[in-house]
């Protein structure tokens, strides 16, 4: 009998202290695009980079581009000549980069970080987010919708998890309302693999393995409640 209750015990035991998924540890707080880690841009609509002193570099989204002046942000291209008055970007012009990480990552949420420069001179009315194959073909993570607008932007949003190595990100150049009609300013794009909470959304159903060990652990009790009678 003493024996019986032992093993009940140890069973019972083993489920309480048994990890299963309904426990949500998140596997990282660390940005999934960090050029760092190994993120590669692989295409984009052009940084401004006019001469030395006006250089930007679109890698300075993903981190720092060591090297560059503006190491903090990535200011888009401008598509007009340094000192020319009126602008050549047309509203409507779609800005873009494309990148991908050293392997296969769970995207759950983003943080964007951007400014417009207190006149829209720096602005995009729309922001999208895609997930590639590699093949040029892309889904939609996330889209703000036409019209979009903000002075000072942090955006930090949860996403449908999605696991993918390629992503692509959109911003629509806004109307301006100065002379000169220059590229958003994006200061940072973070990927995460947990949500704005810290958790990875795991399921609150216990395991198989859980739900057998606690039914030998209650057929042992049972028993032993037997043998005692």
């Amino acid at each position: 009998m003493k024996k019986a209750h032992l093993v009940a015990g140890l069973l019972v035991s083993a489920v309480l202290f048994l990890p299963t998924s309904s426990m949500a540890i998140p596997i990282s707080s660390t940005d999934l695009w960090d050029i760092s880690q190994g993120s590669t841009v692989d295409s984009t609509s052009g940084a401004l980079n006019y001469s030395s002193f006006w250089n930007s570099d679109v890698r300075n989204m993903f981190g720092s581009a060591f090297g560059t002046v503006e190491a903090g942000n990535t200011l888009f291209k401008d598509f007009m000549s340094p000192g020319q008055a009126g602008g050549s970007v047309p509203a409507g012009f779609t800005h873009f980069v494309e990148w991908h990480t050293p392997g296969l990552v769970t995207l759950r949420s983003f943080d964007l970080h951007a400014s417009n420069e207190g006149m829209t001179r720096r602005a995009f009315n729309r922001f999208q987010l895609f997930s590639g194959d590699g093949a040029g073909n892309w889904s939609s993570i996330y889209d703000t919708g036409a019209g979009f607008s903000y002075g000072v932007l942090d955006l930090a949003i949860d996403v449908a998890p999605v696991t993918a190595q390629y992503f692509r990100a959109e911003f629509v150049q806004a109307p301006w309302t100065d002379s000169r009609a220059i590229g958003p300013r994006i200061h940072e794009l973070d990927g995460f693999d947990t949500f704005l909470d810290g958790t990875t959304g795991g399921s609150s159903a216990p395991e198989p393995s859980t739900v057998f060990l606690m039914g030998l652990g209650l057929a042992a009790l049972g028993f032993g409640r037997r043998r005692k009678a």
